[in-house]
Parts: C-alpha cells; structure tokens; sequence
C-alpha cells in the first residue's frame, strides 16, 4: 500500500480541463502507479488553477481513495472560517488544515494562526505547513522557514506538524527541526522533482533523507506533489534508502495514516 499524502487538483498539465476530470485523471494516474489513497491540499485562495476548499470538498465526496485538508486564507481569517474548519474536521471531511507561509505573508507562530491550531489538536489532525521555495522568491523563505515552523513546536507541543517538501532548499535545517521535535513530521513531495535535484544537489536530498530515515523512520510521509511532479520518481527516493523494509513501509503509507488518521480497512 501506498499513500501519497501531498497532491492538488491543478490545471498544471491539465489545461483546458475542469476541476472534476483531473480528478479523474488523478485516480487514473494513481491506479497505473499502485498508489492506493491521495490526500488533495486545497488552494487557499481562489482562482489561481488549484482546486479551491468548496471545490474539492465536492469532488472528493463518495470517493473512498481520496482524502482533503482543510485551508484558509490566513491574514482573512475570522471566526466564521475557523467554524467552518471545525465544523469539517467534526464532520471527518478533513484529515488535516495545510496553510501556505510565503504565499501569504505571515510566520506561523502569528496569534492569528492559533486559533487553527486549537481546531487541529481538539480532532487530533495534523497542521501541514507550505515550507521552502516558494514562487522562486526567495525572500518569501524567511515566512516558512523551518527554523519558524519550530516555534510553532515549541509552543503546541499536543500540535502535530507536517513540513511540506522536506522545507527544500533548507533540507538540513528541516531535518534537524524534524529530529529536535517530537511532533514535527515531513513529507518528501516535490524531492525528486529534476529543478529540486538541480538546486539542492541529488547527494544532498540522498543524505539529509538517509539521515533522517536512519534515526526516525516514523517522521517522514510519502508525498509526490502531484502533478507538479513525476509521481514515478518519488517512490525510487523511498526505496533507494539503506534501511529495513519495515521503514519503507512506514513512510510509503503507514506514518501518513496515523498522523492523518486514515479510516480504511487496510
């Protein structure tokens, strides 16, 4: 079993589709590659060719292989939004509430941020939080920094913590936040992407993940960023690692249905 728990529903390659026959091409994609469940992270804004909140609630409905986060546009947030969150993680219509430091410009451990973070720990579903490169600007790093999403640690020790993308370019000081923090997790979405590998350098991405893997092979989560990314590339970082075959299977699927509390069967 495979869980890839870092998708979207974009026009990215898609263009000229709509929202619901990229679905379609989604669970296509994931029945030819052997991935068993995705999990779709909304856009928090709307427009921008990724699936709104609304719109993927609709086209995620009644079916079984997919699972959504929750989002909101963070500097517009208010109680009605928080309600909402809450009133979908109540529901299990969400596994999860991902926001997007560096898009939006503001640092996690902003006041305005914890209320999201209260609706997080009373249903026990993780905060996954955008990390890294952003928009290839650079400057937009210091929102989403690791070294930020460590504060929110440190403060919410009950909160559990995704960090999308291995927090790339900043793989090191990633896995150190990952190792220092009991509640912070990392998905690898994006990695094995050719423009990641060419900006942080293929032995870089194969240390920092071994390192990572050979201390705490729990800590990591299967992700590919689909369809950004190559979805075929991601499971060869998996699998490429120099550790048991019950580590993999943690990372391909099982860490991703504990911290998401998946409710399947398998």
């Amino acid at each position: 079993m495979v869980i890839d728990c870092h998708v979207h529903l974009s026009t990215f390659g898609h263009e000229g589709q709509t929202f619901s026959e990229i679905r379609d091409s989604l669970l296509a994609s994931m029945e030819s590659l052997g991935i068993s469940y995705s999990l779709i992270c909304p856009d928090s804004e709307p427009n921008t060719g990724v699936s709104d909140l609304a719109t993927t609630e609709e086209l995620v409905r009644d079916h079984p292989k997919l699972f959504m986060l929750g989002t909101v546009q963070v500097p517009a947030v208010g109680m009605a939004l928080i309600a909402k969150l809450d009133g979908l993680a109540d529901g299990g219509d969400i596994v999860g509430i991902k926001l997007y430091p560096g898009f939006e410009l503001f640092y996690p451990d902003e006041d305005q941020c914890h209320a999201i973070y209260e609706v997080c720990m009373s249903h026990d579903i993780p905060v996954v939080f955008h990390s890294g490169e952003t928009r290839e600007e650079a400057w937009r790093e210091q929102y989403n920094h690791p070294g930020e999403i460590a504060k929110v640690a440190r403060r919410f020790p009950a909160l559990k913590i995704v960090v999308a993308h291995f927090s790339q370019p900043h793989l090191a000081a990633c896995r150190d936040v990952v190792l220092r923090y009991p509640n912070v997790h990392v998905d690898i979405s994006g990695l094995a992407h050719p423009e990641v590998v060419g900006a942080c350098g293929k032995e870089a991405i194969a240390y920092n993940l071994q390192d990572l893997a050979s201390q705490q092979p729990d800590k990591i989560l299967f992700g590919t960023d689909w369809p950004i990314c190559d979805v075929g590339d991601h499971p060869r970082l998996v699998t490429s690692l120099t550790t048991s075959d019950m580590a993999k299977t943690l990372i391909l699927s099982q860490n991703a249905k504990r911290v998401f509390r998946l409710d399947f069967d398998q």
